[in-house]
């Protein structure tokens, strides 16, 4: 080759497009991989900034309302976020190989601190925290410049409080008749009663003579039955958790009901009022929950009557409505600057009055009662208990909100109901911090 055809090679520039495309084609498809591969990265931080969130608030709300330990708080925690997070891989088509790696990958890459700090008297403050790291798979196109996955890394924190905070609440129960009516739970005690039965067929009998003979006829017959907790008895029972809630919350580190009682005093005053179709004697609000907790207990066994809670309404709002000055005079002289009002409205049936037909207007002045207790400022919690669909209906609009709202089926959703009322009463809450 001659030294001009060399220079001319070297000065020949056909084929470089192809060349240069060629060279950069990998590049460019890769950094079109990665621009797709950021929005979804985004998209993946934000979710599982969601779920931490979500685990975070769990935690700390279970440890102020539950008084779970700090392990435990931990615990649930870190369950939560795994457990949503694997639910939203499994909705996405993810197999059970890859749901079983992500597993390892969480509970490897998982860390939750929960503490609880004594904050002066009865407070307690409350905080949870989590980081995860969660790997992201690229698609092929980024895989193309050498990257297969690359990590997310988030935390999350959230506060919650349980302060003792001082309430005044009344209790407007129902004892009409249906209150004796059964539930379906079994008394654990004694699980089952004997009771007598009219039946027809042959017994033993005597004849004119005063032999042994057959006779036909009607008879009383002894049968074993199963013995089912009464309304009113299962209405005791939950009263009695929501004494206990209260007392709880008042002294969450005594170590005897006797020293929550005592603390109670300081902070909780109850009243109480029952009623038919007529308003019963109530119990005026004291302090602690004694005498409230003695005047459920000493309702009466085998209630009687209609249905009509407008008397024991009145009773409660004029108790605790603001233009009534006793409720803050008291707490004022036990230095509780401020505190909390309440009325627990509770029913198994309609508003009857004295009769076995729902009564509008009755129905109707219920609810304006409970509009204005919170107007004034009142929260109000209602409880349908085994209640017909206008007792559901009544209690659902006169309670301050849907979480202020229960309906219980059965002993235990009552029972259930009437803890989470003494927990809300107790002044819970919980946020994030992060």
């Amino acid at each position: 080759m001659s030294r001009s055809t060399f220079w001319r090679m070297l000065r020949d520039r056909g084929g470089n497009f192809g060349m240069m495309t060629a060279i950069l084609l990998p590049v460019t498809i890769g950094v079109g991989g990665m621009a797709i591969d950021l929005t979804n990265l985004l998209q993946q931080k934000a979710d599982l900034q969601a779920t931490a969130d979500a685990a975070t608030l769990a935690a700390a709300s279970k440890m102020s309302s539950e008084d779970i330990t700090e392990a435990q708080a931990m615990a649930v925690a870190e369950s939560y976020l795994i457990s949503q997070t694997l639910m939203e891989y499994e909705q996405s088509g993810a197999t059970k190989a890859e749901l079983d790696a992500l597993r390892a990958a969480l509970e490897a890459s998982t860390t939750a601190q929960a503490t609880a700090t004594s904050t002066g008297g009865t407070s307690k403050a409350f905080e949870v925290r989590i980081t995860t790291t969660s790997n992201v798979q690229l698609n092929p196109l980024t895989q193309m410049l050498g990257f297969t996955t690359v990590p997310i890394s988030i935390s999350s924190v959230a506060a919650s409080a349980r302060e003792g905070n001082a309430l005044s609440m009344y209790l407007a129960l129902d004892r009409s008749g249906s209150m004796a009516w059964d539930t379906t739970t079994v008394d654990p005690v004694n699980p089952t009663k004997q009771v007598q039965e009219q039946v027809y067929g042959s017994y033993a009998c005597k004849d004119w003579w005063g032999n042994n003979t057959t006779c036909y006829g009607w008879y009383n017959q002894t049968k074993t039955v199963p013995n089912y907790v009464t309304k009113i008895a299962a209405l005791k029972s939950a009263a009695n958790v929501l004494f206990g809630e209260l007392q709880k919350a008042s002294a969450p580190d005594a170590t005897t009901t006797a020293l929550r009682e005592q603390e109670a005093k300081k902070l909780i005053r109850i009243g109480a009022v029952s009623y038919t179709h007529e308003t019963q004697k109530e119990e005026k609000p004291d302090w602690g929950t004694t005498k409230a907790a003695k005047y459920v207990a000493d309702l009466p066994a085998v209630p009687e009557g209609g249905t009509d809670a407008t008397g024991a309404m009145d009773v409660a709002f004029a108790a605790l409505r603001k233009s009534n000055k006793t409720e803050e005079t008291q707490h004022k002289a036990k230095d509780n600057i401020s505190f909390g009002r309440y009325i627990v409205l509770m029913t198994d049936g309609e508003m009857t009055g004295y009769s076995s037909s729902w009564n509008k207007t009755i129905d109707d002045k219920v609810r304006a009662q409970c509009k204005t207790a919170k107007d004034d400022g009142i929260t109000v919690f209602t409880v349908a208990f085994m209640a017909p669909d206008k007792g559901k209906s009544l209690l659902s609009a006169c309670a301050s909100s849907d979480d202020n709202y229960y309906e219980a089926d059965n002993m235990a959703k009552l029972v259930q109901a009437f803890g989470d009322i003494g927990r809300k009463a107790a002044k819970t809450s919980s946020r994030l911090t992060n």
